[in-house]
């Protein structure tokens, strides 16, 4: 038995006629860039995880990026954020001169640890931004998090790359913070054919920037007032987005129903299993275990025609790139040990019971149970 880690063909097979004919209204249209079919996606999308506004760009990265620097930070500014995410967390800001500063996680959720949080602002009275990264499709404590930073008079954005459609005490992750930037990389939740990100807010003022910042910092046709970019969301990929966010939910009850299987199949192995926080709705946009033993394991499910990931195998503090910022090996303890550790595992909603089923017995047998 093969099975793939991703499967976006299967997952979307049940509305591929209905792709089909969107991708030929929009070719027909003569309209792709900043359109109907952007504006009606940033309407429906700010809806859903209930903001007032949304502004689609062209990847996540920059939608942190625009986030970010929509919120008035500037070069020099410090923010703060984890070391066991993509880089991308890190590196949408830092290419504009911000200053990243990390903090260890919490050894359970791999996500952001308050304590540490509170211990670095304590220690760095400077840093103006919070990210707190919702990994793998669990939010953070935002309880917390939103407590801490009021104190020290931190603004918070999160990066809710890896969770669309995840809540935290019922409301919808991207709420819960001054801004939020979403991806639509192919293999997320919620995914497009190729780049596409946005940005979500509640304020006006930041709303504007956003818009001004996506395009050349223009507030009016050929007027720019403010340094920008170019990082628009394009029609075609609006329009098919538009086509899938109903079936975002049911989507991720299915990577629910999934991890539930793989919870019951593991038990009793020496893997760590996810854990979910208190008040959390976890959408699994990855499923991932620990392993003391990762690499023989992941050999040996290989050999058995399961593919397995790595989300992420070096901690951003230990990249070269960012070796001016003085961390060494043991500066994030938590984080290290998880890297060394983690596995993603299947988790994609068309995936059957019956592979799980096989997958949980190949890791049962590695361990001669």
């Amino acid at each position: 038995m093969n099975v793939r880690i991703f499967d976006i063909e299967k997952d979307h097979a049940a509305i591929k006629a209905d792709l089909v004919r969107t991708f030929e209204k929009v070719l027909s249209s003569g309209e792709y860039i900043l359109g109907r079919e952007v504006k009606s996606f940033e309407e429906a999308f700010a809806a859903y995880v209930g903001t007032k506004y949304a502004v689609g760009v062209a990847s996540g990265t920059d939608a942190i990026k625009i986030g970010g620097l929509a919120l008035g930070l500037k070069e020099g500014d410090k923010f703060v954020t984890t070391p066991n995410t993509y880089i991308a967390t890190a590196m949408a800001l830092s290419e504009g001169g911000l200053v990243p500063r990390f903090c260890d996680i919490e050894e359970d959720s791999y996500n952001m640890d308050p304590g540490a949080l509170e211990e670095l602002l304590g220690k760095e009275k400077d840093i103006k931004l919070c990210v707190p990264v919702h990994l793998y499709g669990q939010p953070c404590r935002m309880d917390e998090i939103r407590d801490i930073c009021a104190r020290y008079g931190v603004r918070i954005m999160e990066d809710a790359c890896q969770a669309h459609g995840s809540r935290y005490r019922d409301r919808n992750v991207g709420t819960l913070s001054d801004a939020a930037a979403f991806s639509f990389y192919p293999t997320k939740n919620l995914g497009c054919y190729g780049d596409g990100g946005i940005v979500v807010t509640d304020s006006e003022n930041t709303f504007t920037r956003m818009l001004m910042l996506r395009a050349h910092g223009q507030s009016d046709r050929h007027v720019h007032d403010i340094q920008g970019f170019v990082s628009r969301l394009d029609e075609l990929q609006a329009a098919l987005l538009s086509v899938k966010l109903p079936h975002l939910d049911e989507w991720n009850e299915g990577r629910r129903r999934n991890a539930s299987l793989y919870d019951r199949g593991l038990e009793g192995l020496p893997v760590s299993r996810p854990v979910t926080i208190p008040h959390a709705f976890h959408v699994y946009h990855l499923y991932v275990i620990a392993a003391e033993d990762r690499e023989a394991l992941r050999a040996y499910l290989s050999d058995k025609g399961i593919t397995t990931l790595v989300h992420y195998p070096t901690p951003i503090h230990l990249q070269k790139v960012y070796s001016y910022l003085g961390y060494a090996e043991g500066s994030f303890p938590k984080a290290e040990k998880t890297s060394r550790q983690i596995i993603s595992l299947p988790v994609h909603p068309s995936l059957r019971e019956e592979e799980i089923a096989f997958i949980c017995r190949t890791i049962a047998e590695f361990y001669g149970r």
